[in-house]
């Protein structure tokens, strides 16, 4: 079974990930990233990959993908490799591409949540307290 076959065959959170702007993507990590830190995003085997290894890995590979004139998701698909060197190594394409799929989709999906999470928090003032944070935080760590 190939990649596409998987792809064809998805979810539809990983169908609207495929069509998420590049640009977007990054976005989203960094955002979640800045929320959830400890949160993992991917799991390849027993190795669960974390949204801030995710962004490290993002700060290192969006500056080369651009100067070869690719979109962010490839820098994305870089990254999930670059930090789960081990996925490399599979055999079947179609674990692979789960694999990304599902990173992409959970990336969207935790974007959506913590946007959710941050309109239902009672808006103090100009801007977002400290403690405004914690709360949208400690409800992302819960799911």
């Amino acid at each position: 079974m190939t990649s596409t076959a998987v792809r064809s065959g998805g979810t539809a959170a990983s169908d609207q990930s495929l069509g998420a702007k590049a640009s977007d993507l990054v976005t989203a990590v960094r955002r979640v990233a800045a929320a959830t830190p400890g949160r993992v995003v991917t799991r390849y085997h027993y190795r669960g990959l974390t949204y801030r290894e995710l962004d490290a890995a993002l700060d290192l590979m969006v500056p080369v993908t651009r100067g070869q004139q690719m979109d962010d998701r490839a820098a994305v698909v870089a990254a999930v490799f670059a930090a789960i060197p081990s996925l490399s190594a599979e055999r079947d394409p179609a674990t692979v591409a789960a694999v990304i799929d599902g990173t992409f989709a959970r990336v969207l999906t935790d974007l959506a949540e913590l946007d959710i999470a941050a309109d239902s928090s009672p808006q103090r003032g100009v801007g977002t307290s400290e403690i405004d944070l914690r709360g949208i935080a400690s409800r992302l760590a819960g799911a």
